[in-house]
């Protein structure tokens, strides 16, 4: 006898939640990734990066929290500033206390979390050999980021009951928020891989300054006129992110291969393609000491093998 499997409520509502957050990023990733034909960076570390940045929602929120908390212990007056201001902005108050709770907490939070995670990464990872790497594997963490932050957004809309306003915060969060992290993450991502890859200590350290203050000031300012209920001068501060990133999709010395088996190379190379992979490795092959004394053997190899590969690319 078939029986109907029903979930608990809270389970569907946590999976319908995640679902809507994830179908942004789906598309985001789709844009910016998988419809290219040539994808310099493996499938398996942009998934890692999406779930890092995910991952990272849970540090970045118990920390803002312990933020909240010590704001609330050291002046209650003033706790609420930490959220926005109170409209009409009266007196100077208004506008700094909000900033400090932005630009100190939540964008130094938030952009410090997932600034020592892409520093990590981009040193260790053997993946990473262009900017464009950079800028992909930096717009996937900045998606899973928002994905479980929109994830945990909307599962609080549902737990008041607010279906009303559903609509609306989707295409909010939609819009704004996802828009948001894709711009400070791709713009870390790029800056954090010119660090890595630069031969002089001191342009390595204009990169890495670079890479964390600039995301740091955007994210700020962006959550300072949330606050202030200034959203369209929010979205408007967004364009000139976006088309920057947009403009470095196709910007040609950011293909160039910068480090190689772990090594950053003094002299940049060009990117190869399948085809010239392919045909380095059988050149290798063929030059072997075994296939030198067997020349059958390397007729069936140039055959079968580099036919194979080249089908694959």
């Amino acid at each position: 006898m078939n029986e109907i499997v029903s979930l608990p409520p809270g389970v569907a509502i946590a999976i319908i939640a995640f679902l809507l957050s994830l179908l942004p990023a789906g598309l985001f990733i789709w844009l910016w990734y998988l419809r290219r034909v040539d994808r310099p960076v493996p499938n398996r570390t942009v998934a890692i990066s999406f779930a890092i940045g995910m991952l990272l929602v849970w540090p970045a929120f118990k920390l803002e929290g312990w933020a909240s908390e010590f704001w609330y212990d050291v002046s209650p007056a003033t706790a609420h500033y930490f959220v926005g201001a109170v409209l009409p902005l009266q007196v100077m108050s208004d506008v700094l206390l909000p900033a400090l709770g932005t630009f100190a907490v939540v964008a130094t939070v938030e952009e410090g979390l997932r600034y020592l995670m892409l520093v990590i990464w981009y040193r260790k990872s053997r993946d990473i050999d262009q900017v464009f790497d950079g800028l992909v594997v930096g717009i996937a963490a900045g998606l899973g980021f928002a994905t479980m932050e929109n994830t945990m957004y909307f599962l609080n809309l549902f737990a008041q009951g607010s279906f009303d306003t559903l609509v609306l915060v989707f295409f909010l969060r939609f819009m704004i928020s996802t828009l948001a992290h894709i711009s400070f993450a791709g713009l870390m991502g790029v800056m954090l891989a010119r660090a890595v890859f630069a031969i002089y200590k001191v342009q390595k350290r204009q990169w890495y300054i670079m890479a964390l203050l600039v995301p740091w000031s955007l994210h700020g300012l962006y959550d300072l006129l949330l606050g202030l209920d200034l959203t369209i001068y929010a979205v408007l501060m967004l364009l000139p992110c976006l088309l920057t990133l947009i403009s470095w999709i196709n910007r040609r010395e950011f293909f160039a291969i910068a480090r190689e088996n772990g090594q950053v190379l003094v002299n940049q190379q060009a990117p190869q393609t399948k085809s010239m992979v392919v045909m380095k490795k059988y050149f290798k092959q063929a030059e072997s000491p075994w296939n030198i004394h067997a020349p059958w053997l390397r007729e069936r190899r140039l055959r079968y093998t580099i036919l194979k590969d080249l089908e694959k690319g």
